[in-house]
């Protein structure tokens, strides 16, 4: 139980449409494009796991000449590593920390450092820390990490990312009927069946339903949990120029929310990895998002295409916890803690609506892509935070069945914190992407942002923000397949939710970054290696002298390298590798330390995996992966105090396909290694056991 469920929102950003289906083949834009190319319904490069184009940009330039690091995980490397959860595929890019599933109410996800947004279609579904993280993966086709600020671009809510941003693109009807069912099993009693119907209603209209359900126990005892998500879809085609998607999402979770472990019991021999750390018979954690989204395309030819895009999303949370509280119960023996209770309901309603322009116009040598458009956004934020300071009993980690009965759900009431908070948008934004000759590209792009909000909370602040973000890039095509890039942005967010002694102020970013892509056929290699520099100011973090509130530092900085590289030799073989260096440590404060590091980020993480499958012989249509994960130390809590040890982990899955039926099994920590993990609660040094070995099967049939 994070106090940034209340004191922090995830910021409501928007994309606008952006085409997907050009052919990466070559350094320049394509010269023409087609309404069914736009932002959800990319295309997939081969059937390896190189994707060399991101919907993330919003223009159809190839990735190798956009100066920024994209990273794409595409719907073959999401199958072929039997992924299921957010967390699980993101570890396959470069300087990201993902929130675990039990972590959806209590922690956001980090890239480079720094909070990050999740989006869905490239448009904002506003919520705190990462509940809209969907409950599977079986509606996406690929999901995208765009990294540093992108202030530029994106926008709505409370402001432009300046963290990076985690984008998920859904499958959408397409032409040609086909029919998927899968079903998983295995650990934990593991049930899990999934859908994904796609059917042409004659020439114009097509239709698309995904579903996946999962009902499991936990390696962390009573923690099991519930997941349903439901992904209706239309399309129409209203002659060859003008194209309509809707698509309807529901989402439904429910666990018994963990505390994890104070991270003083780990290591201690009387002490379970995976017991349970609060009361077991406490009501259910209940995540409900329900989003309907529409996007008009028309094409107007020669090259100048425009879209509307509008989203309306709701969020509701029930949130109860039971965890300790040392800052007011100090623990009375070294294993034994009192735990207090609490309940937080959130509601959260969103509008937004985004409208723009893109056109490719050659002026003499240079070709131009170039993007305008304007955003509004409404959203209600609605929060309660409810708790009881009395103890209901004590958990003794040292007793697996320790466990206090939980009682009556604390109710809200005059002692309790209500938020309500009420954020309106205006943007507006152009872009232009130059391609001098044949090998040089330049961006420049600038957005402007008004944003005005009222927030109740212990008193009430009215405000109004308006800010530039400009950004600017260049890449140089040294070679076929192979660029340098640098480029320069800031970034602004407004700082909402905040719960403190002082009124809130903006957060504002500025990032350098520079390297080298790869989209180089010969030898099958793509990807970024990247260097950066990203400052923010301003950031809230958890007042050390009072977790139910926050403070503003002066300065954060992150800065690092980050290597992202598939290597391709034959359409038989894909390695994945990724790397990064990350030294994020605070730079100018009055409270915390200067020099310590930002909490759940590790100095050095990095994966690689590998994919063999057989396409001649007796074998044919057998696949065989191996991936090892590994991340070193991270500190669990910003002042530092404590860090937890790193940590190397092995994965394995191997398929056969024959005909339409497919079969599958996936390994997690392969050698059943024992680590933890940081844990996000309360800003206090909790860990999370990682998962012992567990092994999935898949059955499946395509038609």
């Amino acid at each position: 139980m994070n106090r940034s469920h209340l004191a922090r929102g995830v910021a409501a950003l928007a994309l606008a449409t952006a085409t997907a289906g050009i052919t990466a083949e070559s350094a320049t834009p394509a010269p023409s494009w087609r309404p069914d190319d736009i932002i959800i319904t990319a295309t997939l490069e081969g059937q390896g796991y190189a994707s060399l184009t991101a919907s993330a940009t919003r223009t159809p330039v190839p990735l190798l000449n956009v100066p920024q690091s994209v990273q794409v995980l595409n719907e073959t490397l999401i199958r072929e590593q039997a992924l299921t959860t957010l967390a699980g595929a993101l570890t396959n890019v470069s300087g990201v920390v993902a929130s675990r599933p039990q972590e959806a109410v209590l922690a956001y996800p980090i890239i480079r450092g720094f909070a990050a947004d999740i989006y869905i279609d490239g448009l904002p579904a506003y919520s705190n820390v990462a509940v809209n993280d969907p409950a599977g993966l079986t509606a996406f086709s690929r999901i995208e990490v765009a990294k540093g600020p992108t202030s530029s671009l994106f926008g709505g809510g409370i402001g432009a990312p300046v963290g990076g941003l985690i984008n998920l693109v859904s499958k959408t009807p397409q032409a040609t009927a086909a029919y998927t069912a899968q079903f998983r099993t295995g650990a934990y009693g593991t049930v899990n069946p999934s859908f994904d119907l796609n059917q042409p209603l004659g020439d114009k209209v097509s239709v698309r339903f995904t579903g996946d359900y999962t009902n499991a126990d936990s390696y962390i005892a009573f923690t099991g949990s519930d997941a349903l998500a439901l992904n209706p879809s239309v399309r129409f085609n209203f002659g060859e120029n003008t194209d309509v998607l809707v698509l309807g999402s529901y989402t439904l979770s429910k666990q018994l929310e963990y505390a994890g472990l104070p991270e003083s019991v780990i290591g201690l021999p009387e002490v379970g990895s995976f017991q349970f750390s609060g009361a077991t018979d406490a009501p259910r954690t209940r995540i409900e998002n329900k989003m309907l989204t529409g996007v008009l395309t028309h094409r107007f030819g020669d090259g100048i295409s425009a879209t509307l895009q509008a989203r309306h999303y709701d969020s509701q949370v029930n949130e109860y916890g039971s965890f300790p509280f040392p800052a007011f119960y100090p623990p009375l023996t070294a294993t034994a803690y009192p735990l207090i209770k609490a309940q937080l309901p959130t509601t959260v309603n969103q509008d937004t609506v985004d409208a723009s322009v893109l056109a490719n116009v050659t002026t003499g040598s240079v070709r131009h892509v170039l993007l305008a458009g304007a955003q509004y956004d409404d959203t209600n934020y609605d929060a309660a935070m409810a708790i009881d300071y009395f103890p209901i009993g004590v958990i003794d980690y040292a007793v697996p069945w320790s466990s206090p009965p939980f009682g009556a759900i604390p109710p809200v009431d005059a002692f309790s914190l209500v938020q309500t908070d009420r954020y309106k948008t205006f943007a507006l934004y152009v872009q232009d992407q130059a391609q001098i000759g044949e090998r040089l590209n330049l961006l420049a792009s600038l957005r402007w942002t008004s944003l005005s909000y009222t927030q109740v909370a212990g008193g009430t602040t009215d405000e109004t923000y308006s800010k530039f973000s400009p950004r600017l890039g260049i890449s140089y095509d040294v070679a076929d397949g192979v660029a340098v890039y640098a480029a320069w942005a800031q970034g602004f967010r407004a700082t909402l939710n905040f719960i403190g002694a002082v009124p809130p102020v903006p957060q504002t970013a500025e990032t350098f970054e520079g390297g080298l892509k790869f989209a180089e056929k010969r030898f099958g290699l793509s990807g970024t290696i990247s260097v950066y520099q990203l400052t923010r100011q301003n950031v809230p973090t958890a007042d050390p002298n009072n977790p139910f509130q926050q403070v503003q530092t002066g300065e954060q900085r992150s800065r690092g390298l980050e290597v992202d590289l598939v290597w391709e030799p034959s359409p038989v073989f894909s390695v994945l590798a990724n790397y990064a260096l990350t030294d994020a440590e605070v730079t100018a404060d009055t409270s915390i330390p200067v020099g310590d590091t930002l909490a759940r980020v590790p100095r050095n993480a990095g994966r690689i995996a590998a994919r063999y499958r057989v396409q001649d012989g007796v074998l044919r249509g057998v696949g065989l992966g191996l991936g090892v994960t590994a991340a070193g130390s991270s500190q669990l809590t910003l002042p530092n105090s404590v860090s937890v040890a790193g940590y190397a982990v092995a994965d394995a899955q191997a398929s056969y396909q024959v005909g339409p039926l497919s079969f599958g099994i996936a390994v997690t920590n392969l050698f059943n290694r024992s680590y933890y993990l940081p844990y996000q609660y309360l800003a206090m040094p909790q860990v999370i056991p990682g998962q012992p070995r567990s092994a999935f099967v898949t059955m499946g049939a395509s038609f």
